[in-house]
């Protein structure tokens, strides 16, 4: 009775701890979708810069493939090379480093702000897992 009670209790932990690491999986994934995503790349495979020309309207300027003078942050780099310890790495010293206010970094830390004033507080950790087994270059 009492080892069958105990089997009952173990596999009922793994139940629920595997469907809790789901969630975070679930979670990032979301986050990068909705978010990471339009700078990054679907696949994490990063945007390109393109060249602003001005005098053309935001709206117009995304249906023809190129960028108007006020939307100018719209490049992100691959993270489908990186290991996870260097994406932690990386979304850690956009946290603590203050940057030059015209660098990409410091937009992409503005970014982050925005991102979790919306969706809360992403664990670097966890985002960092999420897109090196998703995307990483095993991959």
């Amino acid at each position: 009775m009492k080892k069958s009670i105990l089997l009952i209790v173990s596999l009922a932990s793994l139940v629920v701890s595997s469907l809790a690491a789901s969630a975070v999986k679930a979670e990032s994934n979301a986050v990068f979708e909705s978010r990471c995503a339009n700078c990054h790349g679907a696949t994490a495979n990063g945007v390109p810069m393109i060249k602003e020309k001005s005098g053309v309207k935001p709206e117009s300027a995304n249906a023809v493939g190129i960028s108007s003078e006020e939307k100018t942050d719209i490049y992100g780099p691959p993270l489908n090379n990186l290991s996870k310890e260097e994406l932690v790495t990386k979304l850690k010293d956009l946290r603590n480093q203050d940057f030059d206010a015209k660098s990409y970094h410091s937009v992409m830390q503005k970014n982050l702000k925005k991102i979790e004033k919306r969706e809360g507080k992403i664990s670097d950790e966890d985002m960092a897992e999420y897109i090196s087994t998703t995307f990483g270059s095993a991959k």
